[in-house]
C-alpha cells in the first residue's frame, strides 16, 4: 500500500479568475471521415485543442501540490528558508482551471483570455498577488500583468556590446615544420636495431621554430588574453546589469493603503476634555466631515460615560503623551482586570471626587492593557488549518496599522549593520501568524533609512515608488524646500520582524506637528527651515504593563472599560473575527 502524505490546504480567498467552465474553450467536432476516392488526398493538420481536465486527474493534483511548494517557501516566516510541517497543497481560485493543450499543460481563467500560465512558478506569481492587500494589477510580479521591460533591457545590453572595444581576430599560429626524430647511436654490447624499429626510450629533437615565427606567435597569446579578459568583463557587466534590473523590479513594486494616514476608527488616543486630557477610542468617523472623529471615553462600564465628538485639533495620538501613574495606593502594581471594579466603586460611590478619580485611574490601566495586547483583522487566508495565515491589518497595541502602512522600528537585525534606527522606516508588505510559533505576530517588509546630504541621487528611492506614508512626506518637504536635499534608500528587503521591533505606526510630519506644537511648525514652515520639524512620540510597550498579547477583537480587549453594548464602525475592509478560533 502506497504511504499516505498529509497537507495542510490553501485555499486563496480573492480570485480575477475568467474561466466559466465546460465550454469556455470550445471543443472542435473532428472532421467527417472522406469518401474512398478522397482517402488519397492529403488531410489538413487538425488545430489543437483545449482539452479541460478532470478534477482528479494526477497532472491536476501534481499542479496544486507543486503550486503549495513554491508558496511555502515564498511565504514562509522562516528567514532561513527551513520550512516546517506538512506540505501545503493549493486549491485553483475560483475562474481557473488547468487545460491540455499539445501534450502541455496550461492553467486558463486570467482576465485576458488569451494569456495563459504555463508552468506551477508562473501561475505561482499571481497568486501571491492574489493573496495580498493589493488591487493594482501593476504590483503583480507574473508575466502578465507587469512582466519586465525586456526591450529596454536588451537595448541597454547592446549599448553595452557597442561600447565594448573589439580586437581584430587573431591570424592563426602557424604550425612549426614537422622535424624527424633523430636516432641515437648504438650502444656498445648491444645489437643494432633495425632503423625502422622505434627506440625505446628515444629522445625526440625538435627543431627550433624560426625565429619569425616565434615573434608573432608572442603579440598573438598576449592579444587573446587581453580578448579574454575584456569578454569575462562584458559577461560580468551584463549580469550586474541584470542583477540590478531584477532588484529595481522588486522595489518598483506599487504600494496602496486604504486608512486616513491620521486618526483611524478603534485607535486609542488622548482628546482635549476642558483643560485636561482623557484617554478615549474612536468609535466611528464620518467621511461627509473629514477631521471629525466620535470617541468612547475609556473608564468603567459601571459608570456610563456617552460619546463625544472631537475634531483633529483636539486629539493626540496616543504615543505623543506617556500615561500618568494611578493616584489610588492600592491600585498601584496591578492590571486593570485584576481590580475588582464594582466593589471598588461601591466603595467610592458615596464621595463624587473619589469615585471621578477612580474613574479617571481606570482610563489609565484600560489604557495600559490595550498597548500590552493586539488583534488581528481580515485574514488573507482563509483556511485556518495552513501553518501560515497573513492578514490584511492588525491593532497593534493602541494604533491600527495595515499592510501598505509605515512602522517605525527598533532592535533591528545585527546583520543590516544600521547605526542609527531613529531614521528607519519599515513599509509594510505582510502580517502574519504561523502554527510553529502560537500567539505571535510577524511583520515583514522593506526597511527605508533617510538618505544622508552626500548621498548618491542615483541610489534614492523615486518619491512615486516609496510607501504612501513616506511619499506623503517627501513630497510636502519637496513642495516647501525644493533645493534641500531629502530622500529615502532601501537598507533591507524582506526583513521579518516580531511584535516587540515595532515602535509604532509613521506619521507624516506635515500632518502630526500642526497638532502637536502648531505655533513652532508653522514658524518653522514660514522661514522654510524644516530641517529639525521631527514628531516626537513615544514606543509601544514601554509605560507600566504586563504583555497580554493576541486577543480576539478590539471589544474584547477593550472589555468592560466601555459600556456593554458598544459598538465600533469600523470600514468594510476591517473584518474583525468575533469568536475565538
Amino acid at each position: 500500500m502506497a504511504d499516505l502524505k498529509e497537507f495542510d490546504v490553501l485555499r486563496v480567498g480573492r480570485s480575477d479568475g475568467a474561466d466559466t467552465g465546460p465550454g469556455y474553450w470550445p471543443v472542435t467536432a473532428p472532421a467527417p471521415k472522406k469518401l474512398a476516392k478522397e482517402a488519397t488526398d492529403k488531410a489538413p493538420r487538425a488545430k489543437p485543442q483545449m482539452i479541460r481536465l478532470a478534477e482528479d486527474d494526477p497532472r491536476y493534483v501534481e499542479w496544486k501540490v507543486k503550486l503549495g511548494i513554491i508558496l511555502k517557501m515564498e511565504l514562509s516566516p522562516n528567514p532561513d528558508g527551513q520550512l516546517e510541517g506538512n506540505a501545503w497543497f493549493v486549491e485553483f481560485p475560483r475562474g481557473y482551471w488547468p487545460y491540455e493543450k499539445s501534450k502541455h499543460i496550461w492553467v486558463s481563467g486570467y482576465p485576458v483570455k488569451s494569456k495563459l500560465f504555463k508552468t506551477p512558478q508562473e501561475f505561482a506569481a499571481h497568486l501571491i498577488w492574489l493573496l495580498s492587500s493589493s488591487k493594482e494589477y501593476k504590483d503583480c510580479c507574473c508575466v502578465h500583468c507587469n512582466s519586465p521591460n525586456m526591450a529596454k533591457l536588451a537595448a541597454a545590453m547592446d549599448e553595452l556590446t557597442s561600447n565594448t572595444p573589439t580586437l581584430p581576430p587573431a591570424k592563426p599560429e602557424k604550425i612549426p615544420p614537422k622535424v624527424t626524430p633523430v636516432p641515437l647511436p648504438t650502444i656498445p654490447g648491444q645489437p643494432q636495431l633495425r632503423q625502422s624499429e622505434p627506440m625505446p626510450k628515444a629522445q625526440h629533437v625538435r627543431a627550433k621554430p624560426d625565429a619569425r615565427v616565434a615573434a608573432q606567435t608572442q603579440p598573438q597569446a598576449v592579444a587573446q588574453q587581453e580578448q579574454l579578459k575584456q569578454q569575462q568583463q562584458h559577461q560580468a557587466r551584463q549580469a550586474q546589469l541584470a542583477s540590478q534590473h531584477q532588484a529595481q523590479q522588486q522595489h518598483n513594486m506599487g504600494w496602496s493603503l486604504q486608512s486616513p494616514l491620521l486618526f483611524r476608527v478603534g485607535e486609542q488616543v488622548w482628546f482635549q476634555n476642558g483643560n485636561t486630557w482623557r484617554l478615549g477610542i474612536i468609535a466611528a468617523q464620518n467621511p461627509q466631515q473629514p477631521g471629525v472623529h466620535e470617541l468612547m471615553p475609556l473608564g468603567s462600564s459601571l459608570i456610563p460615560q456617552k460619546n463625544v465628538a472631537k475634531q483633529d485639533r483636539d486629539m493626540r495620538p496616543f504615543q505623543a503623551f506617556s500615561v500618568p501613574p494611578v493616584a489610588i495606593e492600592e491600585l498601584k502594581d496591578k492590571t486593570f482586570d485584576e481590580i475588582p471594579w464594582p466593589d471598588k466603586f461601591r466603595e467610592y460611590g458615596a464621595d463624587p471626587s473619589k469615585r471621578d478619580l477612580l474613574l479617571l485611574d481606570a482610563s489609565k490601566m484600560a489604557a495600559s492593557k490595550v498597548d500590552w495586547s493586539n488583534s488581528l483583522w481580515s485574514a488573507m487566508s482563509e483556511d485556518v488549518q495552513a501553518r501560515t495565515t497573513t492578514y490584511y491589518g492588525c491593532f497593534l497595541g493602541a494604533e491600527r496599522i495595515e499592510v501598505g502602512d509605515c512602522l517605525r522600528v527598533r532592535n533591528l537585525p545585527a546583520e543590516l549593520s544600521i547605526v542609527s534606527e531613529d531614521l528607519v522606516v519599515m513599509g509594510l508588505r505582510f502580517i502574519y501568524t504561523s502554527g510553529d510559533f502560537p500567539g505571535a505576530v510577524f511583520f515583514r517588509g522593506t526597511l527605508y533609512q533617510r538618505a544622508d546630504p552626500g548621498a548618491d541621487p542615483a541610489m534614492l528611492v523615486p518619491m512615486e515608488q516609496l510607501p504612501f506614508a513616506l511619499r506623503d512626506e517627501s513630497h510636502w518637504r519637496s513642495q516647501v524646500q525644493p533645493a534641500a536635499f531629502h530622500g529615502w534608500v532601501v537598507v533591507g528587503d524582506g526583513v521579518r520582524l516580531k511584535e516587540k521591533s515595532v515602535r509604532g505606526r509613521f506619521y507624516p510630519t506635515h500632518r502630526i506637528m500642526p497638532i502637536l506644537n502648531p505655533s513652532v511648525f508653522e514658524a518653522a514652515v514660514a522661514r522654510r527651515q524644516i530641517e529639525d520639524q521631527h514628531p516626537y512620540l513615544n514606543n509601544r510597550m514601554e509605560g507600566v504593563g504586563r504583555y497580554l498579547g493576541r486577543q480576539v477583537n478590539r471589544l474584547e480587549t477593550l472589555g468592560t472599560s466601555v459600556p456593554a453594548g458598544s459598538r465600533l464602525n469600523l470600514e468594510p475592509f476591517a473584518r474583525e473575527e468575533m469568536r475565538r478560533a
